[in-house]
């Protein structure tokens, strides 16, 4: 199988754009050795916003003439750009898997992230699962970090036998999502780690609470809590307020 490897980077993000470009090679080269392919040939599309892609119209045109499959390295965004939806009908195309953001994965902060504490999240726009971070856009690390959230909403509910209405019968309570907390040891100054996962399908129904605790340059405890309501995303950041 002949396949046209097509990547892309973010020139003005130059340290997004290069743990991107890495993993994209990597998740090529794990989709090669899964279906016994060669790439023929690699374009890389430097993007920026609002651009068109050259890069991309020359390798549909190869693989239209060497009867290759377009494999695409990478949807997600990077940095601060786009996400990257292609509707491509007229050759054979495929998509490299997407790398794993676990809890813990560690990240530069995008050029255009307030100077400040929020929760990040660079895939705002998309209606799949996608990883929140804490971000920290400040100039000093934070340490001894502890993460709580926990989900509520009043759109589905659960019998609950210890409270009874007027007539004596058991009523019903909010549902709410088991909490869970998440350590981290430190944060760098300009970092992002992933916190939890966000699905705008059923996390949408839910008011979800953030609750951050850490320990910051003259050791002092402090809290910082956010809260998403049961509405889409509007925004990338989200404050974090005391």
């Amino acid at each position: 199988m002949k396949v046209i490897a097509y990547y892309r980077v973010r020139p003005n993000e130059p340290a997004h754009s290069d743990i991107a470009l890495q993993e994209q090679r990597e998740a090529v080269k794990t989709w090669i050795e899964g279906h016994q392919a060669a790439v023929q040939t690699e374009y890389v599309e430097p993007e920026t916003d609002g651009f068109s892609r050259p890069q991309l119209r020359q390798a549909m045109e190869d693989c239209k003439q060497a009867g290759a499959t377009l494999l695409i390295a990478r949807t997600e965004a990077i940095g601060s750009g786009a996400e990257f939806s292609p509707r491509i009908s007229s050759i054979p195309v495929a998509f490299a898997p997407e790398p794993s953001r676990e809890r813990g994965y560690v990240s530069v902060t995008p050029e255009k992230a307030p100077p400040d504490l929020t929760l990040y999240f660079p895939d705002f726009r998309s209606l799949k699962t996608m990883p929140v971070y804490l971000c920290n856009g400040t100039d000093a690390a934070i340490r001894t970090i502890t993460v709580r959230t926990i989900g509520l909403t009043s759109r589905f509910t659960t019998p609950n036998p210890t409270i009874a209405d007027e007539s004596g019968s058991a009523s019903e309570q909010p549902l709410s999502t088991t909490p869970t907390a998440f350590s981290i040891d430190r944060l760098e100054a300009r970092s992002a780690t992933v916190i939890d996962r966000y699905d705008p399908t059923f996390d949408n129904d839910f008011v979800t609470a953030f609750e951050i605790t850490f320990l910051d340059q003259q050791e002092q405890t402090q809290r910082l809590t956010a809260f998403l309501n049961a509405a889409p995303l509007s925004s990338a950041y989200i404050a974090l307020k005391t």
